[in-house]
């Protein structure tokens, strides 16, 4: 999965990858990160697994275990029955895709915001400026991980270490590198500044 990378976007498709931009002059996107496909998928199986065991039974083992009834009475029911529990498992990957996308990171030379999607209508945006960034940690455990080039990216400041965490994220190594680069460079531009602090943290809900 190919990093994204971004530069000096317009007003409007800014506000459309920052929901919570105010955007300074001067201020760029580095990056948007987007979760590993890979914590999607699982979704995807488990919804096909079960329609395809639910077919097994309905048309393999139904019909005889009911033989006293008629067969074309138990096929009818049983394709009703598969046709329910098929709309009731695609609408709820449908979800699933939505909230599971609807998470990510958007890293600017100013400041980091995290959107967290945990249903279909409860979204929450928080802004880490990067003048509180104390450090920027990833995390890969186990062979999937390392197999797939995903894991845990984890940005901590004084005051919260666990608040700015995001699971699922491609090549976290790279981007951990290309936040603390920000960082660094803002660090730098505020000393050349006088130290004068340009971001604050806020939250939105």
């Amino acid at each position: 999965m190919e990093p994204q990378q971004y530069s000096s976007p317009q007003p409007q498709e800014a506000q459309r990858i920052n929901p919570l931009s105010t955007m300074q002059p001067g201020e760029q996107v580095i990056c948007e990160i987007k979760r590993h496909p890979l914590g999607i998928i699982g979704v995807y199986a488990m919804v096909g697994f079960v329609l395809v065991v639910m077919t097994v039974l309905i048309f393999g083992v139904a019909p005889n275990i009911f033989s006293s009834a008629d067969r074309n009475t138990v096929l009818s029911i049983g394709a009703v029955v598969l046709l329910i529990t098929a709309i009731l498992g695609l609408g709820f990957a449908f979800i699933s895709n939505i909230v599971y996308w609807g998470n990510r990171w958007v890293v600017t030379s100013d400041s980091i915001t995290q959107v967290q999607q945990t249903s279909l209508f409860n979204k929450q945006s928080s802004q880490l400026s990067l003048e509180n960034l104390e450090d920027v940690t990833s995390e890969q455990n186990g062979i999937l991980t390392h197999m797939f080039n995903y894991g845990v990216i984890k940005a901590e400041t004084a005051g919260e270490r666990s608040k700015f965490m995001f699971r699922y994220c491609p090549n976290p190594n790279f981007y951990a590198k290309q936040i603390l680069a920000a960082r660094e460079r803002f660090m730098q531009a505020e000393w050349r500044a006088g130290g004068q602090p340009r971001g604050t943290d806020v939250n939105t809900q």
